[in-house]
């Protein structure tokens, strides 16, 4: 039961710091942090994440084709790319 109230305390502390705006940087950081793990950058994970979230039209053919060049331009940013250190600033002003 202690540790119950210990979790459920912490969990209050954590979203009040949260709300207040306390976070952010850590957010941030943690973000850059695990997208450079995934090998991309803010840039390339939004324009793949733009290009491939909504499908244009019921399509299959065409849902295959927008998925692929949203990867493929996504990954022209990212690490390895043609544009990787364009990606990089652009991400660093997001």
């Amino acid at each position: 039961m202690l540790s119950f109230i210990f979790f459920l305390t912490l969990q209050v502390i954590l979203f009040a710091a949260w709300v207040t705006g306390y976070l952010d940087p850590y957010q941030k950081q943690l973000q850059e942090l695990l997208l450079d793990y995934m090998g991309e950058n803010k840039v390339s994970y939004g324009l793949k994440k733009s290009l491939t979230g909504k499908k244009l039209t019921e399509d299959q053919n065409l849902s295959k084709i927008q998925d692929q060049l949203g990867s493929q331009l996504g990954g022209v940013f990212g690490k390895g790319g043609l544009g990787e250190g364009l990606g990089s600033v652009l991400s660093k002003g997001l």
